[in-house]
């Protein structure tokens, strides 16, 4: 897991947050899933920068870090090449603030996680192991409502409303038959963000943030 370093430390989110409460009840977003297609055999050299409507997105940096960490497959075949995980940052136009011990500690609206594997043969079931064990079984997260799993032709997400600390996050897990990622999308409004939205947002970074290298035969 990710958490708040340098300055945040373990310190609590000292937050007023509106709507936090109730939305296990709230109806889930109607998804538009596709049928997960078959391994073309695509496979990534490494991720980049991505590029997200209405975001400024960077590479993570400094000592503080943010989002929640992808369950490492020790299964799958280990990427060859160099920098085999990244992690990226998106800010929207209004930055988001969190008030800790008296001080102003900005964070992003996107954390995102990039993990290359040398082959995923199945994508959903991956996505699947790497959610419970990367937040169902997270014991610093709280889950709120249910998971919603949404397959495209090249990858399968399962998104979660949950809440960290204070602070009610949604996040996305996601596979591909080259990668696995983690996204934490943060309250621009002290409130989760919307599933429907969050995999949007997440279709964008996978289609983004990775740069094709081989194709195996």
């Amino acid at each position: 897991m990710r958490g708040w370093k340098g300055a945040v430390g373990a310190v609590g989110l000292a937050l007023l947050l509106a709507g936090c409460g109730g939305d296990a009840s709230e109806p889930q977003a109607q998804l538009q899933a596709e049928s997960l297609g078959k391994d073309t055999g695509i496979r990534y050299d490494k991720s980049q920068v991505p590029t997200v409507k209405n975001m400024s997105c960077d590479r993570k940096r400094g000592s503080i870090r943010y989002g929640l960490n992808a369950h490492k497959v020790e299964s799958l075949p280990e990427h060859k090449g160099e920098k085999a995980s990244e992690d990226y940052v998106c800010h929207g136009p209004d930055r988001i603030s969190l008030a800790v011990e008296g001080r102003t500690v900005a964070a992003p609206h996107i954390a995102a996680e990039y993990d290359l594997y040398g082959a995923v043969p199945d994508p959903l079931k991956t996505v699947k192991t790497v959610y419970g064990e990367s937040l169902a079984e997270n014991d610093e997260r709280t889950l709120v409502g249910g998971a919603e799993t949404v397959t495209t032709k090249t990858a399968a997400i399962i998104c979660q409303k949950n809440v960290w600390e204070t602070f009610p996050m949604t996040t996305c897990l996601w596979a591909n038959h080259g990668a696995v990622g983690a996204v934490d999308f943060f309250p621009p409004a002290g409130r989760h963000p919307e599933i429907a939205e969050a995999v949007t947002r997440t279709k964008e970074l996978i289609a983004t943030g990775l740069v094709e290298g081989s194709v195996n035969s």
